[in-house]
């Protein structure tokens, strides 16, 4: 009951000092198009996963790893999780997705994020309607 407490003075310290304009910019993805997927809030790595991989998103690089993207903070030549990039496709998704039929069309979720099969691998999407 306490850690509930806690986190919710720390979501609304944080929810206050968040400007409507700092918020709209977290939402945004890559290239200022909206995100339907939440930011993250992670630690920054010095070095990426093992067998990432590399991804262009219009004029954004993204590194991809067992489900998650990450972007170079270049200040810092560190690395921080991110939403993922609509339009970026992946080679495979990992263990654990749903295949989901939805208007007599395929998507796979993986951990909340639409993936749509095409010729390369896996394209991420917004969530179908």
């Amino acid at each position: 009951m306490k850690n509930i407490l806690v986190l919710t003075v720390l979501a609304f310290i944080w929810g206050a000092a968040v400007t409507p304009q700092a918020h709209a910019q977290l939402l945004q993805g890559p290239n200022n198009f909206y995100s339907p997927y939440p930011p993250v809030l992670s630690h920054p790595i010095d070095i990426l996963p093992q067998g990432f991989i590399t991804i262009r998103v219009g004029d954004e690089t993204y590194y991809y790893s067992n489900g998650f993207f990450y972007q170079k903070v270049i200040r810092d030549q560190q690395y921080v999780v991110v939403p993922p990039p609509i339009g970026g496709v992946v080679f495979s998704i990992p263990q654990g997705y749903q295949l989901m039929l939805i208007n007599d069309m395929s998507y796979y979720v993986y951990q909340g994020v639409y993936y749509k099969r095409v010729l390369e691998g896996y394209k991420v999407i917004y969530p179908p309607v």
